[in-house]
């Protein structure tokens, strides 16, 4: 089972791409959940794994490490010497806030079957295959773009809270004032909603300890017991021992 599985997986019997997504399990998470261990990660097929199953997966992964607003070795802007996206370009694509689905809004198809859109100029007119100018759009959609009526005009946001997300402005019909533009906002639930449940946790029960800190909390009540006992004084040493062990 075990060479089956190498097989398939490694040695590439299921194909070495999809969509131009490497066929490896791909997953996103947020670096505070990572920290408090807690929360969920996102796959590229839009799977939600808790953190701590997370992190006991990628002992043994080889990781990609996604850094925005800074270079990389990595070419991701080819202007008009390439057409499709290279893997490198869908993997940063993914990465980023809106990443997980198709970018048109209301669409929740994942990252795993969406192509890579030319958003802020499309191919045809001379639009460029770099990074900041590529959307995620599922095939359907990625079609429906265009200059007539009831197509869609579609444009990268450059500043302000949306930066490097998809605006998506549905043609109106001649003479009709134009509808406004609209960003998918569905990658934002999960996120939104772990927020909210947080604030209201913190309202009740008030805001949790970093992992680690309940101990050493607990440690300082022993130590500053003014008339501690011969047990007492025993009791914190041990702790104290356990809590900053030597070497």
């Amino acid at each position: 089972l075990n060479a089956l599985l190498k097989a398939v997986l490694e040695d590439g019997l299921l194909g070495k791409s999809h969509r131009g997504l490497p066929t490896q399990l791909i997953i996103k998470a947020d670096l505070n959940d990572l920290r408090r261990e807690a929360g969920f990660a996102t796959t590229a097929t839009g799977t939600l794994i808790p953190i701590p199953e997370l992190i006991d997966m990628a002992a043994d992964a080889q990781p990609w490490l996604a850094v925005f607003k800074d270079a990389t070795a990595v070419p991701l802007y080819f202007g008009r010497g390439k057409r499709l996206a290279t893997r490198e370009q869908r993997l940063v694509s993914f990465a980023r806030p809106d990443g997980e689905n198709c970018s048109t809004p209301g669409c929740d198809l994942a990252a795993a079957h969406v192509e890579i859109h030319h958003a802020q100029l499309d191919w045809a007119d001379g639009g460029l295959t770099d990074i900041t100018d590529l959307a995620p759009a599922c095939p359907k959609h990625n079609r429906m773009v265009g200059n007539q009526a009831g197509q869609y005009t579609t444009r990268m946001v450059r500043e302000g809270p949306d930066e490097g997300r998809c605006a998506w402005r549905l043609n109106a019909e001649p003479g009709a004032p134009p509808n406004p533009e609209r960003i998918n906002r569905r990658p934002d639930i999960p996120r939104r909603f772990a927020e909210h449940l947080q604030h209201v946790r913190d309202e009740i029960h008030g805001p949790q300890p970093e992992p680690g800190d309940e101990t050493r909390l607990q440690l300082r009540e022993v130590i500053d017991l003014r008339n501690a006992s011969d047990a007492e004084a025993t009791l914190a040493s041990i702790l104290l021992a356990a809590a900053y062990p030597r070497g």
